[in-house]
């Protein structure tokens, strides 16, 4: 079994190999509130993630669930929301991540999101 800072650490090196292959320049950094610093055109960007490594249950009667993360205290642009099991992400500007607790449908995590959101974020920083 993986402790919490193994699963944050497996996120954090999953979200940089993604990224980089969108053509964003990625640093790992130890820093309170950011994870990663990043370049995309000449930019740079901080990154929060937050991984999970399966969905929770909504409710027993149910099969469906939802994956949480804990998004307290935000001192970075973006979050990078990781679904280890299914290998995604999803990126979402800090400033419209508005809960302490975000839940994020498996549905959600589909490739074309994925995309979108680097994309979107590649696009902020022209």
């Amino acid at each position: 079994m993986v402790d919490k800072s193994g699963i944050g650490r497996r996120g954090e090196f999953f979200a940089s190999y993604v990224l980089e292959t969108y053509g964003i320049e990625v640093h790992h950094v130890d820093r309170a509130g950011a994870d990663l610093w990043c370049k995309a055109d000449n930019k740079l960007f901080t990154v929060q993630v937050k991984a999970a490594t399966v969905p929770t249950r909504s409710n027993t009667h149910t099969q469906t669930g939802y994956y949480a993360y804990l998004t307290r205290n935000p001192n970075a642009d973006y979050f990078c929301f990781v679904a280890l099991d299914i290998h995604r992400l999803l990126l979402r500007p800090a400033s419209n991540v508005i809960r302490s607790t975000v839940r994020i449908s498996p549905e959600e995590f589909t490739e074309a999101n994925q995309a979108q959101s680097i994309t979107d974020a590649i696009d902020d920083q022209k």
